[in-house]
């Protein structure tokens, strides 16, 4: 089973742990420090049955999803960030 897993900017950069709904019930799931978007992560036996009665797995996706509305704290701090940060996604 695939699904996305959708998660904040903050969540991607720090790490974190969030909960997902697998099939029979909610699994707890580690996010790395520093995952990227599209990457993967597996859950051993969570996903649907297969041909042999056992389970697949649960694969999620991830996605990082950037917030299109700021206040003016958030913007602040998006700002703070930006002129501290080295962080070049586009480097070479």
């Amino acid at each position: 089973m695939r699904t996305n897993l959708y998660l904040t900017p903050w969540e991607a950069a720090l790490s974190t742990k969030v909960t997902v709904n697998g099939i029979n019930e909610d699994v707890c799931v580690y996010i790395p420090q520093g995952i990227q978007s599209g990457e993967t992560i597996r859950i051993d036996g969570r996903g649907y049955k297969n041909r042999r009665g056992g389970r697949g797995d649960l694969i999620l996706e991830t996605r990082i999803m950037v917030p299109k509305h700021l206040d003016a704290k958030e913007k602040e701090l998006f700002n703070k960030l930006n002129s501290i940060s080295k962080f070049n996604p586009r480097a070479c």
